[in-house]
């Protein structure tokens, strides 16, 4: 159960802090993870060290992993994580599932470890795994930056008929590289869409539907994928974005199990 929290918690803080920046970023999702553990750790009487041992697991993870920042933090924030959740898997305890609801609330025939697992993992499974991916990506690329393009500096005169003659300086590189204001940033959420996606159709048993899913997402991507002939960089991204996601939603299918196996 202990696990199915620390992904609940580490995955709501996640994404109340998104849109965030600085240590406001961090304050906020650590306030959010504190608040999941003990306002549902407390109710089911889970032990105190692992509470406080999640706590430290969720600290460290809003300390190392940030939205929009460049520095590469490394694979060992989500190694701690993975490694503390199959732990808290394993150790345990599950409570009984009759002492998880009050009584008369009419969810008799769903099991509440159950649906705490898979809320807890569809959870994380959002913006959570896309910060596990983009620091394994990081990591793929090595630790030398990518070369900065060289910019042309020049001075353009500007006037118009209500407006009087300005020079101005112009930064070809600067102006040729912003994004559109319209841009679309596809992968930060087809990619959760597409694990929660395997989850569902795991869990219903729908191997066949997963398969064609994931061949879909081949065909759609091999013109892009083809025309990257000089470096193959585009191929190997998308293999390891891709082979972690679905790892990803693996793990999260074997929670789930256990959670129903418990």
């Amino acid at each position: 159960m202990i696990a199915a929290l620390l992904l609940l918690a580490v995955g709501l803080g996640d994404v109340a802090r998104r849109a965030l920046v600085g240590w406001l970023q961090v304050a906020v999702g650590i306030a959010v993870a504190a608040v999941v553990l003990v306002g549902a750790g407390l109710p089911l009487a889970l032990p105190p060290t692992q509470l406080l041992s999640a706590g430290v697991v969720a600290v460290v993870w809003m300390l190392a992993l940030r939205f929009a920042d460049d520095r590469a933090s490394g694979l060992w924030p989500a190694l701690l994580l993975l490694g503390s959740v199959a732990i808290g898997a394993v150790v345990g305890p599950w409570p009984e599932a009759s002492g998880l609801l009050p009584p008369g609330v009419g969810l008799s025939r769903l099991d509440p470890r159950v649906v705490l697992t898979v809320v807890g993992v569809g959870v994380w499974l959002t913006s959570s795994a896309n910060l596990v991916i983009r620091a394994l990506l990081a990591a793929a690329r090595g630790a030398d930056p990518l070369p900065l393009p060289r910019t042309t500096a020049r001075w353009v005169v500007q006037h118009g008929r209500r407006r009087p003659i300005v020079i101005e300086r112009q930064d070809d590189a600067m102006t040729a590289s912003a994004p559109s204001a319209g841009a679309l940033l596809g992968g930060r959420i087809i990619g959760p869409l597409e694990r929660l996606l395997i989850v569902l159709l795991a869990l219903v048993g729908a191997p066949v539907l997963i398969a064609a899913l994931i061949a879909a997402k081949g065909i759609v991507r091999y013109p892009e994928i083809s025309a990257d002939r000089g470096t193959g960089s585009k191929a190997e991204e998308f293999l390891i974005g891709s082979l972690t996601s679905w790892a990803l939603a693996g793990i999260g299918v074997v929670l789930v199990v256990a959670a129903q196996n418990a």
